[in-house]
């Protein structure tokens, strides 16, 4: 087990990504807590010499690659409908919004691959913070974090790098949305935070975070 280590990696960027390595506090439900990553570096833990790391968030919705998240279920027909009401409604696709997450297990630039574990990350977290409301609109300033504990599990073997699917804005935050005023035509930017917990094969606790940013109203997603 290799004792006060010296994190150092280079700050991996996509998507406005921000990854994690050094000293942060517990995050959202305590899913991190003690030697783990700190924004803009790589995460991991204090005895692990891994370097844990959010390569890429890559937001999909109904199977195509986009940051735009409908908040909005709208009838595709509408004016058919409006004018015959015999005609029966198409709505669009409308569900949760998803994320596919490359996640990286490699060594710290001062330790060898012999030396560094499998990680299971089986919990993760999302919070959302509001980065720019268009003029004359009544933004809320963050929306309900989502908590998973325990969640899926997800084993990134030492030196390999993994994709796996995560919730993104999932319908209940939709709705919270809603609920709480959003704007739908003047499409707010909001940034979505992932930290994902668990441990090494020696059960020192693991975590890294990473964050994208998206914008959310009433997108029209009939077409296509």
């Amino acid at each position: 087990m290799i004792v006060g280590i010296v994190k150092k990696c280079g700050i991996g960027a996509l998507l406005l990504l921000i990854a994690a390595c050094g000293e942060v506090g517990s995050v959202v439900g305590d899913i991190v807590g003690g030697d783990i990553g700190g924004s803009g570096q790589c995460g991991g833990g204090a005895n692990t010499g891994s370097c844990l790391r959010i390569e890429s968030i890559k937001p999909q919705y109904d199977s195509k690659d986009t940051s735009n998240v409908d908040v909005n279920r709208a009838v595709c027909n509408a004016f058919e409908v409006s004018q015959d009401s015999t005609t029966e409604p198409k709505l669009e696709v409308f569900k949760d919004h998803s994320a596919q997450i490359s996640i990286s297990n490699r060594p710290l630039s001062d330790i060898t691959e012999s030396v560094i574990s499998d990680i299971t990350l089986n919990k993760y977290s999302i919070t959302y913070s509001l980065n720019r409301c268009p003029g004359g609109n009544n933004c809320p300033g963050s929306l309900p974090a989502l908590l998973v504990d325990p969640g899926q599990t997800i084993v990134i073997r030492k030196n390999e790098a993994i994709t796996v699917t995560l919730p993104f804005v999932p319908l209940a935050t939709k709705d919270a949305y809603n609920s709480l005023g959003g704007p739908l035509d003047d499409f707010p930017s909001y940034t979505a935070t992932y930290t994902l917990g668990g441990t090494d094969s020696f059960k020192n606790p693991v975590s890294v975070t990473g964050s994208v940013e998206f914008t959310i109203g009433a997108f029209d997603n009939c077409s296509g």
